[in-house]
């Protein structure tokens, strides 16, 4: 009768596999057979290629003008940040590239409501 295995059990085989352990030595150390190994690495390595199309599970944030101006202004009166400053922030943080010149606008814009 053969031995049955946990789900986890076979992922973490089949990673080791993946990350370059000997087969052999995994083989050695849990019992599986090389083959069932094999099979682990490739059900893992076929679970990997599913990841690059999957989309993250995180919330959006719909980025309006009006979300920018209020980031912009924000950043400027309250953190005292540089022009480049917000610039890299937006980058970084909303992956949304803005030009100096629509920092510049938008502060000059802010200024005047004063």
């Amino acid at each position: 009768m053969s031995k049955t295995y946990e789900r986890s059990d076979k992922f973490i085989i089949g990673c080791q596999a993946i990350g370059g352990k000997s087969v052999t030595r995994i083989s050695e150390e849990s019992g599986m057979s090389r083959q069932y190994v094999y099979e682990q690495k490739s059900q893992v390595e076929a679970y990997a290629e599913t990841l690059n199309d999957a989309k993250p599970e995180a919330a959006t944030l719909e980025i309006d003008k009006a979300l920018l101006e209020r980031t912009i202004l924000s950043l400027a009166l309250d953190c005292s940040a540089s022009t480049e400053g917000i610039q890299r922030f937006i980058q970084s943080v909303y992956k949304t590239p803005v030009s100096i010149g629509t920092i510049s606008g938008v502060l000059k814009k802010g200024a005047k409501k004063r």
